[in-house]
């Protein structure tokens, strides 16, 4: 079972010179204000790094112990959890990469040796647990079987010890599963009678060492003390659960829900009634009563993590009341704070504004959708709704809990582009849960039907669109002779004219200059499908046999956004112009060869559409290219693939 580092420090450090805030906004807050890090040492940032770990955000370790490293690249501790926060975010390739880097460095007898071992194990471990029956999943087993017995032979710790244990079982050996299983009970109670101050992860291993042993009892027992000793350490308690759901029918039942988890919301719902509407909806009288319908739909779906935007009414209200709870809020803004006030907040008066500047101070992250101004299009609301459920899903899936989206909405109001009723239908299409909170039948049981007055736009305004932008060039091409170029044409080219010909979904627009390629889709999942396919096809050409390097590859970079759609002048034809074409075009300068990198945007929208084919691995914040500043960048992959 994962837990953070015991490791002795490898040098001696000073005091941090920044203390490491208690809480996860905190943390967050103090990150980015940083001013680059130079002022952490080595034992802050592994310190900032552990605790992210223990909040449940690995992306959130990585990119401050990638940072680190950076600052500091002789600290060993700080590749270890880095890789240890790239495995529990999925990244294994990343991973993979800085503990190779890692053991090169270390001595069999170094105490970070049996801490790389065992993240070599649970590498391995993840594998075996994505792998369908097969030789290869057996491998996969028990390479990590053996990873984890290293490392207890080398350190004699209760960590490598229960988990090599719980491989034994999982590959069916289950005589060494009890053998060593009831060898690493008997030291971890050894170890609580000498020890004072006592790891939460040594009653986890009581817990699990007794499941192995199908005590369920004393395994009931020692799991409730460690969730008592891990509160809030959500983290920490995601991967106790999820070595717990390996074992499933190995050990007793019930443990399962007793290591539960609080839920992920993603919130939607009616702002208050604007001045001028002729039809009530959510009239101010009504919020008492929206409040406590909130409020007890929170408690009854045990909410610890939400998702929302903070218009004045429903989302105010929604943010005030996880506040109140003491759950984790991530408010994402669909464009720049002043229009968003003057749109959906500042009309319903001062007291909202008061309300609006206090949710966004005290919300655990504070983000925005674009960076731009409103411009009348209503397109960012839809934009944010699915950015907004997006984030919710993968934030579920990093802790592998469950996910709601709870609504404020009059179930009469009609659809409009970046309405309530709009997230609600695209999240229940989907077959996801969802909970509905009834304005109309608080406002009124009896009342007759009426639909609503039409939405404020502004009609002067030229309207985007939501697209994905693909680009991507060939590696090496300002280094071909122009004796080259015949082949370039017909076979890079062509390579590429034929994955588009077999292409499912055609592209709503598609150009090309030199080796360059750009292309913009109107959907986010075929437009990744397309990429993967580009990606794929140049790998398996051998192009040694066409004339061209044998080395020849393409870089593929990914962004989805609002652009705004119009007839080029030049070209006379439809094209796509705004910021994000810019940002999908400074993605691809920085993409490996050979491989497909997509913003944090896109990821959010894959996920929201629910693509599960598809998996994104995290990369961190990258510096794009022609100093367009900083983005967060995952690779794309397919979810079957290998890292």
């Amino acid at each position: 079972m994962p837990r953070k580092t015991q490791a002795s420090r490898t040098a001696k450090q000073a005091r941090p010179r920044r203390r490491t805030p208690v809480d996860l906004r905190g943390l967050i807050a103090a990150w980015e204000q940083r001013a680059g890090g130079a002022d952490w040492d080595a034992a802050a940032f592994c310190d900032a790094g552990r605790r992210a770990l223990e909040y449940g955000y690995p992306t959130l370790a990585y990119e401050i112990l990638r940072h680190g490293i950076s600052h500091h690249p002789r600290e060993r501790e700080l590749g270890y959890l880095a890789a240890l926060a790239a495995a529990r975010g999925g990244s294994y390739t990343e991973a993979v990469g800085l503990l190779a880097a890692l053991t090169g460095r270390l001595r069999h007898a170094d105490p970070l040796y049996a801490e790389a071992k065992s993240l070599e194990g649970r590498i391995a471990k993840d594998l075996w647990a994505r792998l369908p029956a097969g030789p290869a999943r057996s491998e996969a087993g028990e390479r990590a079987a053996a990873a984890y017995a290293e490392a207890y032979a080398a350190s004699g710790g209760y960590f490598p010890a229960i988990n090599a244990a719980t491989l034994y079982s999982l590959l069916g050996r289950a005589v060494e599963s009890r053998a060593l299983a009831e060898e690493t009970r008997r030291l971890c109670l050894k170890k609580l009678r000498n020890t004072r101050k006592i790891d939460p992860w040594m009653y986890a291993t009581l817990g699990e060492a007794s499941a192995l042993l199908g005590d369920g009892p004393q395994a009931e027992h020692w799991y409730q003390r460690a969730m008592r000793a891990m509160r809030g350490r959500f983290g920490d308690i995601a991967s106790m659960r999820r070595q717990l759901r390996l074992l499933d029918s190995a050990v007793p039942s019930g443990l399962d829900a007793l290591v539960s988890l609080p839920r992920v919301v993603v919130f939607t719902g009616h702002m208050l009634d604007r001045p001028e509407r002729t039809e009530p909806r959510f009239p101010a009288a009504l919020e008492p009563k929206v409040t406590r319908a909130v409020a007890a739909a929170l408690e009854e779906c045990d909410a610890g993590f939400g998702y929302c935007s903070a218009a004045c009414g429903a989302d105010i209200i929604f943010i005030e009341q996880m506040l109140k709870r003491g759950a984790e809020v991530h408010v994402i803004l669909p464009f720049a704070q002043q229009d968003f006030l003057e749109t959906s907040v500042g009309f319903a008066g001062p007291q909202w504004t008061r309300r609006f500047h206090a949710a966004l101070r005290h919300a655990t992250s504070v983000s925005r959708a674009v960076q731009e101004q409103y411009l009348g299009d209503d397109i960012l609301f839809e934009y944010t709704a699915a950015l907004t459920q997006g984030a919710a899903l993968l934030r579920a899936g990093q802790l592998e809990t469950g996910v709601l989206q709870l609504a404020v909405l009059d179930p009469l109001d009609p659809e409009r582009r970046g309405g309530t009723q709009s997230a609600v239908n695209a999240w229940e299409q989907l077959g996801r849960p969802s909970r509905n909170i009834d304005l109309r039948a608080l406002r009124d049981a009896g009342a007759p039907a009426r639909r609503a007055s039409a939405p404020l736009t502004s009609p002067e305004a030229a309207h985007r669109e939501i697209k994905t932008m693909l680009f991507a060039d060939m590696v090496g091409f300002s280094r071909l002779q122009e004796a080259d170029t015949p082949a370039f044409l017909v076979h890079f080219l062509g390579v590429i004219a034929r994955v588009i010909a077999g292409s499912g979904a055609m592209p709503a627009f598609l150009n090309t200059w030199g080796d360059g390629l750009f292309m913009v889709f109107d959907e986010p999942a075929p437009a990744a499908d397309f990429g993967l396919r580009l990606r794929d096809a140049v790998r398996a050409t051998q192009w040694r046999r066409h004339g061209l390097p044998e080395d020849t590859s393409i870089r593929i970079g990914m962004h989805a956004g609002p652009v705004f759609p119009a007839v080029d002048p030049i070209i006379g034809r439809r094209n796509f112009f705004g910021a994000h074409v810019n940002r999908a075009a400074r993605i691809e300068p920085v993409t490996a060869a050979g491989a497909v990198y997509i913003s944090e945007q896109l990821a959010a929208l894959l996920a929201a559409a629910g693509a599960r084919e598809f998996a994104c691995d995290y990369l961190g914040s990258m510096t794009l290219a022609k100093q367009y500043g900083e983005n967060v960048l995952y690779r794309l992959r397919r979810a079957h693939e290998g890292e």
